[in-house]
């Protein structure tokens, strides 16, 4: 299983189908993903900052701490076992872990944020899909159950 970050310190962990390229010579930093994978992967890094930092400033915590000990990127067909907060994000990422989404509640109105347990499914981060409302509302939650 591919992963990005420190799964055993994280607090939480998001689910994404595809992996980044990654350069092993390279820190594992906003700036060195962003280089090699392009702007794709510069939304979904910010979509994860705004929704881990623990203030406004976000993107000083995406610049300096994303990925260091909060949360960790996850690329699996299975959840890792544990208390952390799973955020599986996409419907393909839904699908391959085999989560139902007609078995979790819904969290807002528009049905996109639903939740069972410690599981959070949320549409894919990409602006068009996870608007700022829905960053906020998620936010939120998460901060609410650290």
């Amino acid at each position: 299983m591919q992963q990005l970050g420190n799964t055993k310190q994280a607090s939480t962990l998001l689910y994404l189908p595809t992996p980044p390229t990654v350069d092993a010579k390279k820190p594992l930093d906003y700036a060195s993903l962003c280089e090699l994978n392009g702007n794709h992967w510069r939304k979904i890094l910010i979509i994860l900052a705004k929704l881990q930092c623990p203030n406004e400033d976000w993107r000083s915590y995406r610049d300096q701490q994303l990925l260091q000990q909060r949360e960790a990127i996850i690329f699996g067909d299975q959840l890792l076992p544990g208390k952390q907060l799973h955020i599986v994000a996409g419907k393909a990422s839904w699908e391959r872990l085999g989560l139902d989404p007609e078995q979790f509640i819904p969290l807002e109105e528009s049905n996109r944020l639903l939740q069972q347990g410690n599981i959070i499914l949320t549409p894919y981060p990409d602006y068009r899909q996870f608007p700022n409302h829905l960053i906020k509302q998620l936010r939120s939650i998460i901060h609410t159950s650290r």
